[in-house]
């Protein structure tokens, strides 16, 4: 089963954090620091009900938050598919710019990420059977 993750890029993603607590009640976790400004946020996960939301500080520094291709990218989709290096690799074919290659994870996903010829940055992930405790 495929799924679509938003991935919201702000100015401050502890304050946006902290929204989202106060707003909709939303379950903040996996905040990870920036490993070169603990105070910056690279990734964070936010449960509102059914849904999540990714969000992270923007900024050319802020490792998986890239640039698109001036300005930073305010919005980035995140996809878990079947089969990340296949989808990343028809993408690029169908026109779209490689950010990052697709790579093996410590948690045993394999991630990657490209731009699509429209500008929106979309990281695409598969969970390796193994991790998930399925065949």
């Amino acid at each position: 089963m495929s799924s679509v993750i938003p991935y919201v890029m702000v100015d401050s993603a502890k304050e946006y954090g902290e929204f989202l607590r106060s707003a909709f009640d939303a379950e903040v976790t996996n905040v990870l620091p920036l490993p070169s400004d603990p105070g910056r946020v690279m990734h964070a996960e936010a449960r509102i009900g059914a849904g999540v939301v990714f969000f992270a500080d923007s900024g050319a520094h802020g490792e998986r938050c890239l640039t698109s291709p001036s300005e930073p990218v305010h919005v980035q989709l995140w996809a878990t598919v079947p089969d990340a290096d296949a989808v990343h690799e028809r993408a690029v074919a169908a026109g779209a710019r490689s950010a990052q290659e697709i790579v093996a994870q410590d948690d045993g996903t394999r991630m990657g990420g490209f731009v699509d010829p429209f500008g929106t940055l979309w990281w695409v992930s598969t969970r390796h059977p193994e991790a998930t405790g399925t065949a």
